[in-house]
């Protein structure tokens, strides 16, 4: 694979990482999800190549430029989880209360 197919590959990630902030500022959490199945499979392929030789120059400025972005969404795709991971662990956690206290009474 030539270095212009592994710097696609990592413009790509950045791409669909994108995509999924904005799902997640829209809270469409349907689409976070599909977007995150799709996303995986780039990294995938990513995983599979071992570069043979480093990139250097602006190939690599632009890979560097391309992680940066990646990391900076996938960090505020976090931020704008983190409220509704908070409710969605409270929910569990009242199911599972409301499910232990009729056992705990005897009911």
């Amino acid at each position: 694979m030539s270095y212009i197919n592994v710097l696609s590959l990592y413009e790509s990630v950045a791409e669909v990482t994108h995509q999924m902030l904005l799902a997640a500022q829209q809270q469409d959490w349907d689409k976070l999800g599909e977007l995150e199945k799709y996303c995986g499979r780039y990294v995938e392929k990513l995983k599979t190549f071992e570069e043979l030789e480093p990139l250097t120059g602006e190939a690599y400025a632009r890979k560097l430029a391309s992680i940066k972005q990646i990391l900076a969404d996938d960090r505020e795709i976090r931020n704008l989880m983190a409220p509704w991971m908070v409710k969605l662990n409270s929910m569990l956690n009242n199911s599972h209360t409301e499910h232990k206290s009729p056992r705990a009474y005897g009911s």
